[in-house]
């Protein structure tokens, strides 16, 4: 008996993908064989993920079941039957779901921010940049970060750290795909939000607010002695430590992609709202119905990934403050689409007690 519940998820979350990515390749801006090439390198990507954190859930698994029955668990027949489980519960979508989805929306917003973004210009960042200063008193955001936590050792480590984003960004997702079957809400809710912070907040938004950041003002907006001065400092952290800061080599990377034909992973250039900054609060959100202490761990990284959005020059603090609560309200309502879901009847059909 197919399970209902969790197969309308999957083709809800599936028919939005898909025609997301459907208006991307009809823009005309998206060479369709370059973006082929961009999403088998996305698909390689997320199975191999999927498959890294398979084999943790699975370890764990095996252990489990071999302290149940008290006896040491037989690899070939734990596989089999996971496998006809899973089966019979949703004809796998619910295993491969999870890596498709990543696979299918970073290619698609790959190619939307490098390709399509673009058209929109950069012409609020003065706005942005005034709102700012609006919030802060008279003074740009950074300078506080900077008089907080400006040492050069400080500051590696805020970069590091915000780079360290893309593992909770995509193992986070992947590790739906093995979660048990008892948190079908907490799943739906967070990969349907994903789905939302990626194409409503990275895409939809960002082409309806154009900016550039403070590390790229003077090269699209002109001269501004405050963020020039940002990455001066920047700049002189690496010469004080010896260590490259990866903001600065990234930004440099896509100032030169920027304008170029070929599609690039990770390319293209955008600001408000941040999708960082929404996905941190995401991760946390979901952590925070598994466990608290988790919870509180990642909301105190999402709070560590909006610092480090306005120290490095990536961000206006504004962009992250959007980006987190555009991301709230986008958990809240696919929580109502997911608690929805879940008062539906799991099955297509009546099982045999109920006949």
């Amino acid at each position: 008996m197919l399970n209902v519940r969790e197969m309308k998820g999957v083709l809800l979350g599936a028919a939005v993908v898909a025609t997301y990515m459907a208006l991307v390749l009809m823009s005309g801006r998206v060479d369709p064989y370059m973006f082929g090439r961009l999403l088998a390198f996305y698909v390689r990507t997320s199975f191999a993920l999927w498959a890294f954190v398979g084999g943790f859930f699975l370890l764990g698994s095996l252990v489990l079941h071999g302290r149940r029955s008290g006896s040491g668990p037989f690899l070939v027949k734990f596989l089999s039957d996971l496998v006809r489980e899973r089966w019979e519960r949703d004809r796998l979508l619910s295993l491969v779901w999870p890596p498709l989805l990543f696979a299918t929306l970073l290619a698609s917003f790959n190619a939307f921010k490098q390709m399509v973004l673009p058209l929109a210009g950069f012409h609020l960042d003065p706005l942005f940049a005034d709102v700012d200063r609006m919030l802060f008193l008279g003074n740009d955001p950074w300078r506080l970060t900077h008089a907080l936590f400006g040492s050069p050792g400080v500051t590696l480590f805020i970069d590091r750290a915000y780079h360290g984003w893309f593992a909770p960004m995509s193992l986070g997702l992947v590790a739906c795909a093995w979660m048990p079957r008892a948190t079908y809400r907490l799943r739906t809710q967070y990969m349907l939000s994903y789905i939302g912070v990626w194409i409503g907040i990275g895409s939809i938004l960002a082409f309806l607010l154009p900016s550039a950041g403070p590390c790229f003002y003077e090269h699209f907006v002109g001269p501004q002695s405050s963020f020039h001065d940002l990455l001066q400092r920047l700049g002189a952290v690496e010469s004080v430590t010896g260590s490259d800061l990866t903001s600065l080599r990234n930004q440099g990377l896509l100032m030169q992609l920027h304008g170029a034909d070929k599609l690039v992973v990770g390319g293209g250039i955008s600001a408000m709202p941040s999708v960082h900054n929404g996905l941190a609060a995401l991760f946390a959100l979901a952590a925070f119905r598994l466990n608290r202490t988790a919870g509180w761990v990642l909301w105190a990284y999402a709070a560590l990934i909006w610092l480090g959005s306005i120290h490095l020059g990536w961000h206006y603090a504004v962009d992250g403050i959007a980006g987190i609560a555009l991301t709230y309200g986008i958990w809240l309502t696919c929580g109502r689409i997911a608690e929805a879901f879940d008062k539906q009847p799991e099955f297509d059909r009546p099982t045999a007690a109920l006949a």
